[in-house]
């Protein structure tokens, strides 16, 4: 969250860049992940979840990283002006 607040500040006050928007990209997607992983993983230890439910969340949530990775890729040249 402090990370997200630190890029979140430098976007307001220096703008846009192609590094502070991957790593604002990348901090959410991480923060989504981890809050619902600690979610399923408490609801394991409460003993109202089981941990196959936290295993496919982790895999099924691989998808969105390379998803990301591609839009870094791909469309960050053409939107920034690297082409």
């Amino acid at each position: 969250m402090l990370a997200l607040l630190a890029i979140s500040w430098r976007i307001s006050e220096f703008g846009f860049s192609p590094n502070r928007t991957a790593a604002l990209g990348m901090n959410l997607i991480l923060l989504v992940n981890l809050t619902w992983s600690a979610w399923l993983y408490f609801r394991f230890l409460w003993g109202k979840g089981s941990f196959t439910q936290l295993e496919r969340w982790q895999t099924d949530y691989i998808p969105v990283y390379a998803t990301w990775a591609w839009v870094v890729v791909i469309c960050f040249p053409p939107i920034f002006g690297f082409i």
